[in-house]
């Protein structure tokens, strides 16, 4: 049972475009039609998104965004993106398992990759980068991707702790966390 009833369709008008936008033709996700059945709810999370392309590489945004979330343990998340992008940005079944298991220095991980998942495991761990960590990420990235970094930590720890919290069942089709 529902923490909380998603929003039912029809869809209100300006939900509807913005679907229409982001999801491509697939339905809603049931995160957003949960959050949209509450306007400030809903208009907080897109006002403080991290939902549009950015300056990273989508193989690297999505190694960030499926490390993220599986380090807080929020197989809803991770599901989706894996399930929607994990193809188009290259990550295997070997790579999967790594981020959900594997160490920033698993051997499936270049030396870039190797500073993003260290990154992430970082911030989640102390919520902050040491010099060490800054520099390591700085040596690979341009200041611009160093801060998008960051930032899609904070969101997708955010969208963990809201996936928590509502306690979602995971999408039709959605990968799960590997063994």
């Amino acid at each position: 049972m529902a923490r909380i009833e998603p929003l039912a369709e029809p869809y209100p008008e300006p939900f509807a475009r913005a679907m229409a936008v982001l999801m491509r033709g697939a339905p809603p996700l049931t995160l957003f039609t949960t959050l949209a059945k509450h306007e400030r709810a809903w208009g907080k999370f897109t006002a403080g998104s991290m939902l549009d392309r950015g300056p990273l590489a989508l193989r690297e945004r999505e190694l960030v965004i499926d490390r993220t979330t599986a380090r807080c343990g929020c197989e809803y998340e991770y599901g989706v993106h894996i399930r929607g992008f994990a193809e188009k940005a290259g990550i295997d079944a070997d790579q999967q398992r790594a981020l959900v298991h594997g160490e920033p220095n698993d051997p499936v991980w270049t030396e870039r990759e190797t500073a993003l998942i260290a990154a992430v495991d970082a911030l989640i761990d102390t919520k902050r980068l040491s010099d060490g960590q800054w520099a390591a990420l700085a040596a690979h990235f341009l200041e611009a991707e160093v801060l998008e970094v960051v930032q899609l930590v904070a969101f997708y720890h955010g969208v963990s702790l809201i996936c928590g919290a509502l306690d979602l069942p995971l999408e039709d089709g959605a990968a799960r966390f590997p063994d």
